[in-house]
């Protein structure tokens, strides 16, 4: 069975009451207890700040895919009668995507939603008439109350009878009290079977725990509590009957009243405030008496109920009662009304009082204050009491309930009779939308439709990876990291995921967003360049980004990943290393400042992919002190890059100065160093050993492949005035890959000198070529060569290194040196198979 969760109401502003925390903690206890089934979490993106939040309190619990965002324009709220096309047009959009989810059943978990929000919902419309919505109602109360709620509300009455409409086409009702459930049994005339009680619970973080006294301190500073007190928490509507309990309290005797104050806890209109603080004068009492907090954190309000020595729930109607279970878990002593669902939850007749007769109220709170034996046992019964509620044992009954009606309904339409007919066609989605009255036909609107519509139907048989080129887009540097970028562009292009096609993309610093990269694609394939293709990208779920080429415009298209997080695309970011962050003492305060920002930015997404386990481990070291407010989990996995440079779109040339300098190299010792040239590389430190062997009579060269890095003045002055430049020392600056090979093959040994890489590529391409390798001693070369290259300690004195060459060119004469021809290297399809496994693995999350 695949069950549609549509979870708006943890979207709303129901999210910040009791409505919201029951949908969510019930929707992700079903996904917890999904036994055979398949779960689908529909929200809609009109709340966008909202979508984060719950994938992340899905993670671990819910594939991202299976959390579906659909859009529609907006606003689309009911008091405002200029919204009514766009709500109508919404509700078409949201029915056909969820249609297109193909469910077996759909679970509403707040139908009473959409009234001064974004909310939009619908039952038994053209699209989802044969698939059968089951609600979560909570109560009937504005019916029940109607002279009250909805009488002198006109705009929200008819809402609240048009919600009602939709009820009465729904399949069944989870009820969350016995209470609930015959009010809909009574009152909607739901036939008994059809209706569950499920109950409710508390999240884990309200239980008993000690406050520690500065958090005592701090929280009764905040909220103007100077003395113990008794609290409410919860909504502020007429129902919860603030009134008659600050009236009860004023009637306490004097000497309770001098010893306590009430706090009335929790966020409430401006003006319900005003009129408690009214009825607080009109009583005769301060504000000093009753406390009124305003809004309060979940951890304050679990630490508020832990010091309380009483909480009083006076509500003369409810469709559960979350606040006084709440207070129950926490071992509060607790006292409520004695009508509607609360007797339900509080479990005990003696805790009860007439939530009408404010005297009941003011005797049953002095009895519970001057009897600290009582107080005690409601503490202990109120403990016992929360443990009969739990999320797992709602979700229970829940799947339950919705496998015992989905195999009714199967049942007999099996056994009705068979009547050969043809089935009414659902209507197109633009004949639907152009039957709606008083829709405009201005572009902009037309636009804001039509980018809803393919934003919501992708209509694509394979999903898309995304992959970032926008440094390789710009400008081809030819550095290391665009060698890599071109070399897995070339294996993705090879064999792309399965499921997916491979898009460039790119992004320029004065864009908002990115483009596909098609021409340039094509360019790359040698296939010819179709006209107009470079369009914006337009993402869908379940796609995948793959932050490929090092690009710190990132940083500036924070909205567009959002965007992409909100729609369930797969965000994943190829990290190369973080040598600002890890040593900052080779990069000016700015670079790392930039590099942290870069690297929380990063870390907003689902993955980061590094290219070595050293580089891996690194990050993980410094991600808390990048970003500790990390949400979702991050994945941070590595893999190693390829080496076989006639695979990786090798650049060709050969300068004219090719022929002289290699004849140079020919029948000569040859030790070469590749890598751009700036500190990190321990190019001065191999400069000062050479001209040490040189001056001891070692008839050596020392080849330098790489362009002028940052911070390199010194340097670029020390080797272009060098005595033995072009003679036994050769910087070569412009190389193509053809070059390099030819590099490669006439010399001797690679000199790996630097002080920090992330991986190395250099030791992969020499051991390709047979090369020997003398390698500084850190991690990161340990794990790429292992035991098949000579290291030297990792100084910075040009005596080790000098001895450490001496001592191989010693080795190598009689044959006792490391070997590189057995070192394990990936070609660079290999290295693509490596990351393409990374990226399944999190999609299939």
């Amino acid at each position: 069975m695949r069950i549609v969760i549509d979870l708006q109401g943890a979207q709303t502003a129901s999210r910040h009451r009791g409505i919201g925390r029951y949908s969510l903690a019930l929707a992700l206890a079903m996904a917890s207890n999904k036994r055979k089934h398949e779960i689908f979490v529909v929200l809609n993106g009109l709340f966008p700040e909202t979508i984060e939040p719950i994938r992340t309190a899905f993670s671990g619990v819910l594939a991202q895919d299976n959390i579906k965002v659909w859009f529609a324009p907006g606003p689309v709220r009911h008091i405002d009668p200029a919204n009514d096309w766009r709500r109508h047009v919404a509700e078409v959009l949201r029915a056909r995507f969820i249609a297109s989810l193909k469910p077996d059943i759909i679970h509403v978990t707040s139908m009473v939603e959409g009234y001064d929000d974004d909310a939009v919902h619908s039952i038994g419309t053209a699209d989802l008439h044969n698939i059968p919505t089951v609600v979560t109602l909570y109560d009937l109360i504005p019916l029940i109350q109607r002279d009250l709620y909805l009488a002198p509300h006109p705009r929200f009455e008819s809402f609240y009878m048009e919600r009602l409409e939709h009820l009465s086409r729904a399949r069944a009702f989870f009820a969350i009290s016995e209470s609930s459930r015959q009010e809909v049994i009574e009152h909607l005339h739901a036939a008994p079977e059809s209706v569950q009680n499920i109950y409710a619970a508390v999240d884990d973080l309200f239980k008993p725990r000690e406050v520690p006294s500065e958090e005592r301190v701090a929280l009764r500073s905040k909220f103007g509590l100077t003395k113990p007190y008794l609290m409410y928490s919860g909504a502020s509507d007429e129902r919860k009957n603030h009134p008659r309990l600050i009236e009860a309290f004023s009637l306490l005797p004097a000497d309770l009243r001098a010893k306590y104050q009430l706090a009335i806890v929790g966020r409430m209109p401006l003006v319900h405030q005003q009129a408690f603080e009214e009825k607080v004068k009109c009583c005769g009492l301060t504000a000093n008496e009753v406390v009124i907090t305003g809004s309060v954190s979940d951890q304050e309000l679990v630490a508020l109920y832990n010091m309380t020595d009483l909480f009083v729930f006076p509500s003369w109607h409810e469709g559960f009662g979350l606040p006084a279970l709440e207070a129950m878990a926490c071992g509060a002593p607790v006292i409520g009304s004695n009508t509607s669902s609360v007797p339900e939850v509080i479990g005990r007749q003696d805790a009860l009082f007439d939530p009408l007769n404010v005297q009941a109220i003011c005797s049953k709170i002095a009895e519970v204050l001057t009897n600290p034996l009582l107080r005690q046992d409601l503490k202990q019964h109120g403990l016992k009491q929360a443990k009969l509620f739990s999320w797992n044992r709602s979700a229970e009954l829940a799947m339950s309930a919705l496998e015992r009606w989905h195999d009714a309904r199967n049942t007999r339409a099996s056994e009705a009779p068979q009547i050969e007919k043809l089935d009414e066609p659902n209507p197109t989605l633009y004949a639907e939308i152009t039957r709606i009255p008083n829709a405009p036909n201005n572009q902009q609107s037309l636009d804001i439709l039509a980018k809803a519509i393919v934003q919501n139907h992708s209509n694509k048989s394979r999903k898309q990876l995304l992959v970032d080129i926008s440094e390789l887009f710009q400008r081809d540097t030819k550095t290391g990291i665009q060698r890599v970028v071109r070399s897995i562009v070339a294996g993705l292009f090879v064999k792309p995921p399965d499921g997916y096609h491979v898009e460039l993309v790119y992004t320029t610093p004065e864009a908002v967003g990115y483009r596909y990269a098609r021409s340039f694609a094509a360019r790359l394939k040698n296939e010819s360049i179709p006209a107009g293709t470079d369009d914006w990208v337009v993402p869908y779920s379940g796609d995948v980004f793959l932050g490929l080429d090092l690009n710190y415009l990132v940083l500036q298209q924070s909205l567009f990943f959002k965007h992409l997080r909100e729609l369930g695309v797969h965000t994943h970011f190829v990290v190369y290393d973080i040598l600002p962050i890890i040593a900052p003492d080779l990069f000016p305060p700015h670079v790392v400042q930039f590099h942290k920002r870069w690297l929380a930015q990063l870390a907003l997404g689902d993955g980061l992919l590094c290219i070595s386990a050293t580089v891996a481990q690194q990050v993980t070291a410094v991600l808390p002190l990048c970003d500790p407010a990390l949400r979702r989990p991050l994945a941070v996995e590595w893999f190693h890059l390829g080496a076989d440079i006639s695979h990786s779109v090798p650049t060709v040339g050969l300068p004219d100065s090719a022929s002289e300098v290699l004849a140079a190299l020919t029948n000569k010792r040859n030790f070469l160093m590749v890598g751009t040239l700036e500190p990190r590389k321990g190019i001065t430190q191999a400069l000062q050993a050479f001209e040490m062997l040189w001056h001891a009579g070692s008839d050596v060269n020392l080849v330098l492949v790489g362009k002028p890095g940052w911070d390199n003045d010194q340097l670029l002055e020390m080797i272009r005035g060098h005595q033995e430049l072009d003679k036994r020392l050769f910087w070569l600056t412009e190389v193509s890959d053809e070059y390099l090979e030819k590099i490669y093959e006439c010399s001797d040994c690679l000199i790996a000198a630097s002080h920090h890489e992330g991986f190395g590529l250099p030791l992969i391409e020499a051991a390709k070529h047979g090369l020997p390798i003398i390698a500084r001693d850190i991690p990161v070369f340990k794990e790429v060569a292992g035991s098949h290259a000579d290291y030297f300690p990792d100084t910075p004195d040009a005596e080790s290194l000098a001895r450490a060459i001496s001592r191989w060119i010693d080795r190598h004469e009689d044959g006792t040196h490391p070997q590189s021809d057995a070192m394990p290297w990936l070609t660079w399809q290999q290295s693509v198979d490596q990351l393409i496994a990374i990226l399944q693995r999190s999609a299939a999350k």
